[in-house]
């Protein structure tokens, strides 16, 4: 039994049927507010609504079981679709019940605006019949297909437009097929037929309005949206337009315009009552229950809209690519421009896609998300097909066994082409189980995540026009998740695909327009079909679950799951929290990496060439002081660490400072390796700092700035005098790009890639300060064989070896890990350089930290004193379990595969280790972080139900 709230009025018939079938229904006479909504919601595990009731975040954060929300009719944008779908909630909607009611009302305001004529003198009336009247209806759905019958029996002369519908199409519904600003031009009537999305939005404005006749007269029972009122108030004011019916919501907040066109008299307004006749609010309110019930019970998802195909639900390897070809479709859809759409290609490549199970599916799929966006009516698998034979759509598949000339297995194209001559190509593929990638757009390589909101545009390739459009999303205060380019360095021309963490608004949009800069600026938004969705009636209906213990052990002998505690319904995109290697960068793939240089010497002027740009980018990025030196040498940042004290440790006494592992191995490398005599050491336990206010800086000193295995890092430079005698040796691994470090305080610097910026190993980075280059070139270290690997002098002269910090190297590095590593400075840079990589850092910490503070009893961090706290290595500890229970929550978040590698280190005390750099997307920490709740209360719970 479920319980079910009707937050708005709705016919009878909807919970009593749901009431029939055992669900226990709380029906509203008066609909609840915003407010009311928010207090009862957390009580329920269904929402039904109509158009009054805005299921908003705040209503989705406050709905901790809802597990369904039916909207009894066809619009849903007064519902976060994104949010809802994040958090693992059907939204399913009635859209057929009032296609008759809406079309007749539209006849009905078609006829009233014509007898609209001017009050003040009977000789200028305005009025006129309909008949032998040109009607130009805009969008040819359901409904407007419906009008056009009606107005063509009334004698009109019917023309359409619709980006979609084939011109046969139109034709057999007694409509002329025209292009949008012919309809403009020629119609005495222009009706709106269209949802409102990004393309929608203010279709009619100044510019169409001018296109039309003098005294045209126009209807709108869609969205309020779809016109600019302003520019309409202004139209019937000069005469321009002669009347005006609305059906609409109105707008809120509403504007001047808006409030002034209800009042004129040239303007006839209803209240959305399109659909509110009792005929059709009984067919969705009986509609929606039947569907209601159905999915509840596991029988059917029909009419949800937020979800791949369900019939393939126990089929887990086919759900990402229906998503995906899902996605190529609304993409495509929302980069539709005015030309009628002429045919879609579908072309698959691989084994996986081309396997009989899918045979015709994935068309399906690319028609769903292309009639999903386009039309008001509902589009599922079962019906994408026949609703796009009846729009008159041609579609045409490929199959291909192999993806020939591609580096991956499977690929999945799309083209659009255009009765323009024009096209637009995308290919989309699957990384690993369930991560969708567009890696090409028109050709041109490319990795973008297609995901929520999404910013796409063209420029040429030149500098400068990505720092101006982050500039101008940064200063709206709107965070990037994800940067992908696809660039032609032939031509110049490149486009650029933004994922952002909230829709993008009409003012951000004007601001970038004004830039110059960009072309076919588009907003997209993607619902995240989240095919990682566990608990509620997603995992009663793939797959049968036990919750009894008596019988649990016996279930999972058998292979069922065993749900002792619900699981969370969001799982994180990537998995990937280890601390090293670290998570490459949002968006990464392999095909984004150039490899014109692999096969070639990196002493080649291309390879040269590439490793100075990254010694550039680097010195930038981490502004470095001009007169330090950066090179790029071997081992990674041990061996970077170690060519140091070979090279420069024994002319003064060392201290060693350490509060993990590696530094504790460096105080044994100085004394049994180097066998230096004057060493002292400064050592802590995991989760502490030494007391560095004893450490003597004239003497050469050996430290971490953040210990990776210990999560504690040094709060500042400040106990480093500037007037040192002694060397300050710092290894950066885990905070080089995430801690903002004082260089006037360090002489010697190391890290590797592998960490913050998600690189590769094997290569690491040395920095040196004016005054270790001094020590190099005056310090020979007795008895003591410098390896050829560890030289930065020469040998002859004694003096730096330049070149290693100019491009040239000790060795042979690979350039593939080269070029890998510059694809992370470049999205650094897209992303605010180090103050935006330490910003994400710092805002994954906090996410971390509240958790703590909520979950306190057992969840704790090994280095409790905030100031000294890591926000890379994040190190914590599980109270009440012990090592090898904590082992089994591991286990349990591999096997779910939420999280990899977040063991902590072998000698640091038993817990977890989090990696929160700035490749981790702060939403996949916050998707985490309830999964390690739930492995531990069933490691718990395993061990409690036993002890019993």
């Amino acid at each position: 039994m479920a319980r079910v709230l009707c937050s708005d009025p709705i016919d009878p018939v909807c919970p009593e049927l749901l009431r029939a079938a055992g669900h226990d229904v709380t029906a509203v006479s008066t609909a609840l507010s915003h407010a009311e909504l928010v207090a009862q919601v957390p009580d329920y595990d269904v929402l039904i609504v109509r158009s009054g009731s805005k299921v908003d975040r705040a209503v989705l954060d406050a709905a901790q079981k809802l597990q369904l929300i039916g909207r009894a009719g066809t619009g849903v944008d007064n519902i976060d679709m994104v949010n809802a779908t994040k958090q693992g909630v059907l939204v399913m909607n009635t859209p057929f019940g009032n296609t008759i009611s809406a079309a007749e009302l539209t006849v009905g305001l078609i006829s009233a605006v014509s007898r609209i004529g001017d009050a003040a003198s009977e000789a200028a009336v305005r009025s006129s019949e309909i008949h032998g009247k040109t009607l130009g209806i805009v969008g040819l759905g359901r409904i407007g297909r419906e009008v056009a019958t009606r107005c063509n029996a009334f004698g009109m002369n019917v023309v359409g437009y619709d980006p979609i519908l084939s011109n046969a199409s139109a034709k057999a519904h007694g409509i002329e097929p025209v292009s949008l600003d012919e309809l403009f031009s020629r119609s005495d009537y222009i009706s709106l037929h269209v949802p409102l999305n990004a393309n929608t939005k203010h279709l009619v404005n100044a510019q169409r309005l001018a296109l039309c006749k003098d005294g045209v007269k126009l209807i709108n029972g869609a969205r309020a949206g779809l016109i600019d009122h302003q520019a309409l108030l202004e139209a019937i004011e000069n005469g321009k337009v002669a009347g005006m019916a609305f059906d609409i919501l109105a707008p809120s907040p509403a504007s001047d315009a808006w409030k002034k066109l209800v009042s004129h008299e040239n303007v006839i307004v209803t209240p959305h009552i399109g659909a509110l006749t009792t005929d059709a609010q009984q067919k969705v309110a009986r509609d929606l229950a039947y569907k209601v019930n159905d999915a509840l019970a596991g029988k059917s998802f029909k009419g949800v809209l937020n979800a791949p195909n369900i019939d393939f639900g126990k089929r887990e390897e086919f759900m990402p690519l229906l998503s995906l070809a899902e996605k190529l479709g609304s993409m495509q859809a929302q980069l539709l421009d005015d030309s009628r759409l002429k045919r879609v290609l579908v072309i698959a490549e691989g084994p996986k896609v081309t396997s009989s199970e899918l045979s015709g599916q994935l068309v399906k799929g690319v028609l769903k998300g292309l009639l999903s966006h386009m039309l008001e009516e509902e589009v599922t698998f079962t019906n994408a097909k026949q609703l796009a034979d009846v729009m008159g759509i041609q579609t045409v598949e490929h199959k291909h066994d192999e993806a020939s000339g591609s580096s991956f297995s499977d690929q999945l194209t799309v083209i659009f082409e255009k009765e323009n001559g024009t096209s637009k190509k995308i290919t989309g593929t699957v990384f690993g189980k369930s991560q969708l990638r567009f890696v090409s757009f028109d050709d041109l390589p490319m990795d973008a995540i297609p995901s929520g909101s999404m910013l796409l545009f063209n420029n040429t390739d030149q500098p400068g026009v990505l720092h101006k459009v982050t500039s101008v999303l940064a200063k709206h205060q709107i965070n990037i998740g994800n940067f992908g380019l696809a660039r032609e360095k032939a031509t110049a021309a490149a486009v650029s695909v933004l994922n952002v963490d909230e829709a993008i608004p009409d003012v951000v949009m004007d601001e970038l327009e004004a830039l110059g800069m960009l072309t076919n600026l588009r907003r997209v938004n993607l619902l995240e079909l989240n095919t990682a969705v566990s608990g509620g009636i997603w995992e009663t209906f793939l797959k049968p679950s036990v919750t009894d213990e008596e019988g649990a052990d016996a279930a999972e002998e058998a292979g069922v799951a065993v749900v002792r505690h619900p699981k969370p319904r969001v799982k994180p995109a990537s998995p990937n929290f280890g601390s090293g290697p670290c998570k490459k960068r949002p968006g990464y793939s392999l095909a984004s990496i150039p490899d014109i240089v692999l096969g070639r010497s990196h002493r080649s002027k291309l390879g040269k060439g590439l490793l100075e740009e990254a010694i550039v980018r680097t010195k930038k990025i981490l502004k470095l002081p001009e007169d330090y030196h950066l090179g790029i040498v071997p081992a990674s940042d041990t061996g970077a660490f170690e060519m140091a004290m070979w090279s420069m440790l024994g002319e003064r006494p060392v201290d060693v400072c350490y509060w993990e592992s590696f530094g504790k191995q460096w105080f044994k490398d100085v004394t049994t390796e180097l066998k230096l005599d004057n060493v002292r050491e400064f050592g802590a336990p995991f989760g502490q700092l030494p007391d560095l206010s004893q450490v003597n800086c004239d003497h050469d000193v050996l430290f971490t700035w953040n210990g990776t295995t210990s999560g504690v890092r040094v709060p500042n430079a400040d106990w480093i005098p500037d007037d040192r005698k002694g060397l300050i040796f710092n290894d950066a691994t885990s905070a080089a790009f995430a801690m903002e470090m004082p260089w006037n305080k360090i002489d010697v610097c190391t890290f590797s890639w592998q960490k913050v910026l998600g690189g590769e190993g094997g290569h690491g980075v040395i920095i040196l300060s004016p005054r270790a280059v001094e020590r190099l070139e005056s310090f020979v270290p007795e008895n003591r064989p410098i390896p050829k690997i560890f030289r930065m002098t020469n040998a002859s002269t004694g003096k730096l070896l330049k070149g290693i910090f100019e491009g040239s190297t000790i060795n042979t590095p690979s350039m593939l890990c080269v070029e890998d590593y510059l694809d992370a400075l470049r999205w650094t840079e897209s992303v605010g350089g180090q103050d935006g990589l330490i910003a994400i850092s710092q805002r994954n910490l906090k996410v971390v930290e509240d958790f703590a503070a909520e979950n306190s009893r057992w969840f704790k961090f090994l280095a409790e004193d905030k100031a000294i706290r890591s926000n890379t290595s994040v190190c914590l500890l599980i109270d009440g379990l012990s090592k090898d229970e904590v082992k089994q929550m591991q286990s349990l978040l591999e096997r779910e595969q939420v999280a990899y590698d977040i063991g902590s280190y072998r000698d640091a005390p038993p817990g977890l280790r989090i990696w929160c750099g700035a490749t981790v997307e702060t939403k996949d920490l916050e998707a985490l972080l309830p999964w390690i709740k739930w492995a531990y209360l069933e490691v718990k719970g395993a061990r409690d139900s036993k002890s019993e």
